[in-house]
């Protein structure tokens, strides 16, 4: 059964967006994404499959125990230094520089243990301007504590009965024994294949090497981790990360997909961990069995399979009997040719009246 449903944008007072045509287990999954970050709650209206995969990976990266384990391994060579319990989701919106709309983060986290922010970035395409992109959310990261800083101190003197901040204050902003929190920004890519855009920002420049060389050190840059979903070591997770990336490397390996799936883990994943496998394989039909038959995604693909392979074999009936067909006129043809010949019928005659050339009459006299 499919809904109409009209949400209210919790974060934008009276405005309202309109999402069509989902079924009843894609607003769960919705809903669900929602009380985790209440920013997502309009911002796949109107698009379409691409909105349903950006905010299907949103849900599941955005779970604390996947994010944790991931960036553990990433950042930390599997140490256990984030800690799910510690992490504390935080929706970032940024002032675009364009001025015609925000700058808005995938997954944002603050881990309150250690006193990092994290953000994690989900792309399905090559950005080729990645290295510049992570600078200004950092950066818009760094702005936003030091004005949260100022504006507490600016607080706390009002409160106490100061003065206003001289001119040095006002400026600078910060005193000395005011720190901020790093923010490390991590760049996943659930494309195919390897990643093609730049790595660094000094790939952007368009600088002589001799210049490079002479700065040295003091030659700008800024740079970001990246995952590969294609090639991250999958083995290596204990969640059921590994399920999911071990799945996107099988994208082009039908073979290896339906072993995947005939394995125990396979067979006992979450519905979020199914969903989001369906929707990063890309398999538009696989996903409308899940939601509209409320189908489990092995077996959902598993029939496709097998639909599959029955197609193929039907078409291979259909192709062998009409080459059947044709090869059976082609001998009734020249046996026809090899008649005529034999009563003696003059070559020229017979081309005339059958319309044959030259090889069919000659193969016809070879019968």
């Amino acid at each position: 059964m499919e809904f109409s449903v009209l949400f209210r944008a919790v974060n934008r007072g009276t405005r309202f967006r309109r999402i069509s045509h989902i079924s009843q287990i894609t607003i769960r999954r919705w809903l669900a994404a929602v009380r985790k970050y209440p920013a997502l709650l309009v911002r796949t209206a109107g698009k379409g499959y691409m909105g349903r995969k950006d905010l299907t990976g949103k849900d599941f990266f955005g779970d604390k125990e996947r994010f944790a384990e991931l960036l553990n391994i990433v950042l930390y060579g599997g140490k256990r230094i984030i800690r799910a319990k510690e992490l504390v989701p935080i929706v970032r919106r940024y002032p675009s520089f364009t001025g015609k709309a925000e700058k808005e983060r995938d997954i944002f986290m603050k881990d309150t243990g250690q006193n990092i922010c994290y953000g994690l970035e989900l792309e399905t395409e090559s950005d080729y301007s990645m290295p510049e992109r992570v600078m200004v959310y950092d950066s818009c990261e760094l702005e936003l504590q030091i004005k949260e800083i100022c504006r507490g101190r600016q607080e706390k003197q009002k409160q106490e009965g100061q003065g206003t901040q001289s001119y040095r204050e006002k400026k600078s902003r910060l005193e000395g024994e005011d720190f901020l929190l790093p923010v490390v920004t991590i760049v996943l890519y659930l494309g195919v294949n390897h990643w093609e855009g730049k790595r660094r920002l000094s790939e952007l420049y368009r600088a002589p090497e001799n210049i490079r060389d002479l700065l040295n050190g003091n030659f700008p840059d800024y740079g970001y981790q990246l995952i590969e979903a294609d090639f991250v070591e999958a083995d290596g997770f204990r969640t059921d990360l590994k399920e999911f990336f071990q799945a996107m490397q099988c994208r082009n390996d039908k073979n290896g997909l339906g072993k995947l799936l005939k394995t125990e883990s396979f067979q006992r994943l979450k519905e979020d961990t199914a969903w989001a496998i369906a929707v990063y394989l890309d398999k538009k039909q696989l996903m409308d069995k899940m939601e509209k038959e409320g189908m489990p995604m092995c077996k959902a693909l598993a029939e496709l399979m097998e639909d599959k392979r029955l197609e193929g074999e039907k078409q291979g009936v259909k192709k062998g009997e009409i080459e059947g067909r044709k090869k059976g006129k082609k001998e009734e043809r020249l046996f026809i040719i090899s008649k005529m010949l034999q009563e003696g019928m003059d070559s020229e005659v017979i081309k005339k009246v059958t319309n044959c050339s030259q090889a069919e009459l000659a193969a016809a006299g070879r019968q």
